[in-house]
């Protein structure tokens, strides 16, 4: 997946030159238990996919690498969830996946953006910052991360949440 340079309609993500625009479209062609990666390769910009749409994650054994320097806080490889986008943004629903180097964004008024219900997944460097809506951050709703019923998940040097904006 490139967010600068890649296509939905025109590639068929196999390689960088022929990447993908968005995580939603790479999933769509991963085969649940087979081990498949999708990465985030960005050329450009903030590295981060324009999600148009929930991403239900219920392929056993499917991972997702941003390919970017690992840094504690927005890594360059991610996603952001546009405005059509429901609560929750990203739903992790099966077991045994890989999340590293990942940015989960919005500046929308959504007030959950990643849902956990799957069980023993890793998460390594990644940043699930939510929500930078003021609407959504003023909420008693907002959440960055709900783990509902998730049991042995793993999160290695994360940074939940977002605090370098003011809110009312």
């Amino acid at each position: 997946v490139d967010p600068s340079a890649g296509s939905d309609t025109a590639n068929g993500g196999t390689e960088q030159s022929d990447a993908f625009a968005t995580v939603t479209k790479a999933y769509s062609v991963a085969v649940s238990g087979q081990n498949d990666v999708v990465l985030i390769t960005p050329t450009g910009g903030t590295g981060r996919t324009t999600e148009a749409a929930e991403i239900v994650w219920a392929k056993r054994f499917t991972h997702l690498v941003g390919n970017a320097a690992p840094t504690p806080f927005s890594p360059r490889a991610g996603m952001n969830f546009s405005s059509a986008v429901v609560s929750p943004c990203f739903t992790l629903s099966e077991n045994g996946c890989i999340f590293k180097n990942i940015t989960f964004a919005t500046s929308e008024d959504i007030n959950v953006m990643l849902n956990v219900t799957g069980s023993r997944n890793y998460f390594e460097g990644c940043h699930i910052q939510g929500s930078t809506n003021d609407t959504a951050g003023n909420d008693t709703a907002w959440r960055a991360l709900v783990l509902t019923g998730a049991e042995e998940n793993l999160f290695v040097g994360c940074t939940i949440g977002v605090d370098t904006f003011t809110r009312s």
